[in-house]
């Protein structure tokens, strides 16, 4: 399945568009020279962009979900479902935004980020009919200080049969990210991260202390 979201929260870096705006508001017949300073913006803007990709990786200390069965028992004999984010693979381009800019001063460019998700689900309890389980995973942006800038929460849903409700699959989730941007230089500085949406209970439980804050 594939998902689309855009992120909004991007603070701005610098707006070349209202210097490309200034240039196109006078009479064609008028012969005004229009400084180096302006054009070279202007060039810049016009021309095709070049980035390296901001980075992406699974949120270690949300990177299993484990459901429990019913019961005070919480130990390896007590799971019902165990489910791990074992791959992230992703692409990424720039494009230009286009008829998207309702303003000079909206972000020119889109990174468009897709991100392929790989599950490995191992439900540990035999069922006797059809079950489908809807499991929340997050990707949030973070800048360069680590602080997230903007998060979405997904849902991924799990189909179990009484004839497969036993056996290792695999799933996988396909998710496209638009994060608007003004200053191409700075894409590499972002990072996505990947990771279940845990209780507070499954972060207690989590064998990865580091991180915890970043997958409630």
């Amino acid at each position: 399945m594939t998902r689309s979201f855009v992120f909004k929260n991007i603070a701005s870096a610098f707006h070349t568009g209202l210097l490309i705006a200034s240039i196109g508001i006078l009479p064609a017949c008028q012969a005004i020279p229009i400084p180096d300073f302006v054009k070279e913006a202007a060039d810049n803007w016009l021309s095709a962009a070049t980035m390296e990709c901001p980075k992406v990786r699974i949120l270690k200390a949300g990177q299993r979900y484990v459901q429990y069965q019913s019961g005070a028992g919480r130990d390896i004999t007590d799971i019902e479902l165990d489910v791990q984010i074992t791959e992230v693979k992703y692409t990424c381009d720039l494009r230009n935004r286009g008829d998207e800019r309702l303003a000079p001063q909206d972000a020119p460019w889109n990174i468009v980020v897709g991100l392929d998700i790989s599950f490995r689900v191992r439900r540990e309890v035999l069922i006797q009919q059809e079950k489908i389980e809807n499991i929340p995973f997050f990707v949030a942006l973070l800048d360069r200080f680590g602080q997230v800038v903007e998060k979405q929460i997904f849902s991924t849903n799990l189909s179990f049969s009484p004839e497969t409700s036993s056996e290792s699959q695999v799933h996988r989730e396909h998710i496209v990210l638009k994060i608007p941007i003004h200053d191409v230089a700075i894409a590499a500085s972002y990072e996505t991260v990947v990771s279940f949406q845990l209780s507070q209970e499954q972060l207690d439980l989590t064998n990865n202390p580091e991180d915890r804050t970043n997958s409630r």
